[in-house]
């Protein structure tokens, strides 16, 4: 059992206050203008259509989001794999300048550092290798060379031509509405009208809607870096801090698209979205209130900036969410918004994919060689089987696989029934914490509270337990509706 200390630092800390309690009536709310109420409501319709709006096509129900990447898969497969090594490459140079630069190896001026944005590619020695690895192993398969181990369609297929495939395509397309959304102010505008619920359900500031909503629209990194800045202010203490991202730094709808597109689930996409949603609120009001993150210490690490307790009605705080839209939106322009939310979607895929292909392979050369996932996972087939999902031994596995990698845990269960499929992708994306990515981010950035990887591991548990009995629920409620 993980106590407290576990989480003491020897920086100087400040305790809790009570938050003031005022009305949306005593705000000052910005003024409604015409033009950046129209970008609002124009982008927030178009970026909600694309990836929730049910249209017809090729006989099928499905939305705009799926044609969009159907189109490219189907046309610019190789061309998008082509790009892929592109990525994975220029990653893995990008990340070498950048780390001989911080570890002093050789020493690039302030101007070199500030044009590249070298900050961007540091991590850390495991990942540098990895991203090296993964350049490697993403020429094997772009040239069809290497050694059978890699090459077994049971690896390669899943690794380069479906898992690569679709991210490369997904994220970036996705982070070009996302962006939009964000950039109109869509974010404040559905983070204000969550705040009356942050509070009673999950025992954090409203202002934490907007972290979550961030890893929701866009990615956990950037839920992260959100909530690393509003920590540095005082404006959360440390178990809100681990509450946020723990429960609230998501799969974002990309992540979501990936996982749908290769269990060719895609036109099912807005029932994907509103389990996935009841799954992580639900599993998140239990994990709360019981250890280890009931166990986190209330301390802040600067001077306490307590959100005021804003009370008020329906109307009050939709005005008061137009307001925050109106704010964000003033002087932005949905074309340029639309640009950067692409060029950041590339630079997010640059950043992951070559990790993914390094890790993704290893697991995947393990689990069809050898019966270590099995023999490990083992003890949940019981349990799986207990609520009814079909193909529980990969079921299992998948979801044990989840904890090295999101992507890997789900793309393993490619192939089995439809049902086992949708509570695959409820169960691995609602895990959230893994060891590819969001796992050591977290540990690095909020190293100051800290966080360890033990306690990765036992919150991770915990939510597995708990999503397992919820989207067994969810996949029959959907089964039993015929969508199946």
């Amino acid at each position: 059992m993980i106590g407290q200390d576990a989480w003491r630092s020897d920086e100087e800390t400040w305790e809790g206050v009570e938050p003031d309690e005022k009305t949306i009536a005593d705000e000052t709310l910005n003024e409604t203008e015409r033009l950046p109420f129209a970008r609002f409501l124009a982008v927030f319709v178009l970026g909600t259509a694309f990836f929730v709006l049910p249209v017809p096509w090729e006989g099928a129900v499905t939305v705009p989001f799926d044609i969009f990447v159907s189109y490219i898969e189907e046309g610019a497969a190789q061309y998008v794999l082509g790009l892929a090594w592109l990525m994975i490459f220029g990653a893995a140079i990008m990340t070498t300048i950048a780390e001989s630069h911080r570890r002093g190896l050789y020493t690039f001026d302030d101007s070199v550092t500030n044009r590249f944005d070298l900050q961007v590619w540091e991590t850390n020695a495991a990942f540098w290798f990895l991203r090296l690895a993964g350049t490697v192993l993403a020429t094997a398969y772009l040239l069809g060379v290497g050694p059978t181990l890699i090459q077994n369609p049971g690896v390669s297929g899943v690794i380069w031509e479906t898992l690569i495939l679709s991210v490369v395509i997904i994220i970036p397309l996705g982070s070009i509405f996302v962006n939009m959304l964000i950039e109109c102010g869509a974010l404040e505008f559905v983070g204000t009208l969550a705040r009356p619920v942050m509070q009673p359900l999950f025992g954090l500031p409203g202002r934490s809607a907007l972290d979550s909503a961030a890893s929701w629209a866009g990615s956990f990194a950037i839920g992260f870096y959100v909530t690393r800045t509003v920590f540095d202010r005082g404006g959360y203490n440390k178990r809100e801090v681990f509450i946020i991202c723990s429960c609230f730094g998501t799969a974002s709808i990309g992540t979501l698209g990936v996982f749908a597109s290769a269990f060719e689930l895609l036109h099912l996409f807005p029932v994907i979205l509103l389990a996935y949603l009841i799954a992580i609120v639900a599993t998140a009001i239990i994990t709360v209130r019981i250890p280890p993150l009931s166990r986190v210490p209330e301390e802040y690490i600067s001077e306490p900036n307590v959100e005021p307790d804003l009370t008020g009605s329906i109307g009050d705080y939709f005005r008061l969410g137009i307001s925050e839209a109106m704010a964000e939106s003033k002087g932005t322009s949905s074309v340029r918004a639309g640009w950067k939310g692409l060029v950041d979607g590339i630079v997010l895929t640059a950043s992951l994919i070559g990790t993914v292909v390094a890790i993704g392979t290893l697991v995947l050369v393990v689990y069809e060689n050898t019966q270590l996932f099995q023999l490990i996972s083992s003890p949940l087939v019981p349990v799986i089987e207990l609520f009814g999902i079909p193909d529980a031994d990969v079921v299992a596995a998948a979801i044990v696989l989840g904890f090295a990698d999101v992507f890997i845990g789900a793309l393993a269960a490619v192939g089995i029934a439809p049902a086992a499929q949708f509570f695959v992708i409820l169960v691995v994306s609602g895990q959230i914490l893994f060891l590819a990515a969001s796992g050591p981010m977290m540990m690095d950035m909020f190293d100051d509270i800290p966080v360890r990887l033990r306690d990765i591991t036992a919150i991770f548990v915990v939510r597995t337990l708990i999503l397992i009995p919820i989207s067994a629920a969810l996949t029959h409620i959907v089964s039993f509706a015929g969508l199946l």
